[in-house]
């Protein structure tokens, strides 16, 4: 500031005074004062906030420490070796769990990742949309209303044994229920980890899956032998089919856990290995749609022992069958096949007309039979 004479803060007091009678013009006066419009509007922004202690020198130290950010950038460079796989938006979450202060902001620990080679640039893929006239999936809004099932896709042990895990996860929550090695694809192995799941968990109100083995059959629904068990139980099966359902945050749990797991020398170590992942995924990672909270801190059980699932019993008149061991089933005039799922249970046909029957199993309708026309099993078309 150019004045020469007598106190600067004296001056800069009768500069704010002029502003503030406002007689004249903010040029004539900072005209007078040789001072720019811009200081001129400071002191006087510092006047009306802080009194005459506002026309002080203030310091010029910077309001950031330059120790300071350097202590934070080390902080963040530590928790990006112990979580590789984590960017900017979790590792600010993890550092305000670990340490007191003001944190930097989200762009700038991005920036000193890039800045480190931390950050790997992927090509952008053009978006694929496809449209379905008839949407069904389930939307998850609390937990146990959705779980979502699949077997990942098989890799080797460094000693050459094959692993498979089988993946079973809330859709609400994120919470992972199960990520453990099993026989391959064995129905009986899934049917066990689910009956404890269910015990210790609850029921889940729908199960969702794919459209392969052992969740997928060839018979009436696509139902097998596992996810006949699950309707039974009251659990309603929806299958990922193209532009309808699909399973997206399932699989995408899949590459989390294909590039965080290390592939362990032994199915033991493997298996260990998968183990000390759920726990960190379900405890420690946050996630994004739960407001970067874990998993475990959203995810609720409600324990309830399984139901006996007693035979069906048909009205009077209804002609009852019991599907053979290899899922074909006969009645005079017709033989059918219906699939494993059904065999050794009892089915009905329901007369509708002379020659037209309705096929249930229990509730479920499985199908219309002509025995006149086509002598095909066929879903009956909507009223």
């Amino acid at each position: 500031m150019p004045w020469k004479n007598g106190s600067v803060k004296g001056q800069r007091i009768e500069l704010v005074r002029a502003l503030l009678r406002g007689d004249e013009r903010v040029a004539a006066i900072c005209e007078r004062f040789k001072v720019s419009r811009q200081t001129a509007s400071k002191y006087r922004r510092r006047w009306l906030q802080l009194g005459p202690a506002g026309l002080e020198d203030q310091s010029r130290r910077p309001h950031g420490s330059m120790a300071l950010a350097e202590q934070w950038r080390r902080r963040l460079l530590r928790l990006r070796r112990d979580y590789p796989h984590w960017g900017a938006r979790k590792l600010r979450w993890l550092l305000r769990q670990r340490f007191t202060g003001r944190r930097p902001a989200e762009r700038t620990l991005q920036r000193w990742l890039a800045a480190a080679g931390q950050v790997q640039q992927r090509r952008a893929r053009p978006r694929r949309v496809v449209f379905a006239k008839n949407v069904t999936a389930t939307s998850a809004r609390r937990p146990n209303d959705v779980w979502t099932i699949d077997l990942k896709g098989w890799f080797r042990t460094k000693g050459g044994q094959r692993v498979e895990p089988l993946t079973i996860r809330d859709l609400a929550s994120r919470y992972l229920l199960w990520t453990r090695h099993l026989a391959p694809r064995d129905e009986r192995q899934i049917k066990a980890v689910c009956t404890r799941l269910f015990e210790r968990h609850g029921r889940p109100k729908v199960m969702r899956c794919d459209l392969g083995p052992p969740f997928f059959g060839r018979g009436p629904h696509g139902f097998s032998r596992l996810s006949l068990w699950w309707w039974r139980l009251g659990i309603q099966v929806e299958f990922v089919r193209r532009g309808a359902i699909h399973n997206n945050e399932h699989e995408q749990m899949h590459q989390v856990l294909s590039a965080e797991v290390p592939v362990a020398a032994t199915l033991r170590a493997q298996a260990r290995a998968l183990e000390r992942w759920r726990h960190e995924y379900n405890h420690d990672r946050p996630h994004d749609a739960l407001g970067l909270r874990p998993p475990a801190t959203v995810y609720r059980s409600q324990p309830a022992p399984l139901p006996r699932l007693p035979l069906p019993k048909y009205p009077a008149g209804w002609m009852v069958r019991r599907v053979r061991r290899h899922g074909s089933i006969t009645i005079p005039g017709w033989t059918g096949t219906l699939g494993r799922a059904f065999a050794g249970l009892p089915v009905a046909f329901k007369p509708v007309s002379a020659h037209v029957y309705h096929l249930y199993f229990d509730s479920l309708l499985l199908g219309e039979l002509d025995l006149k026309g086509a002598r095909k099993l066929v879903l009956p078309r909507a009223p």
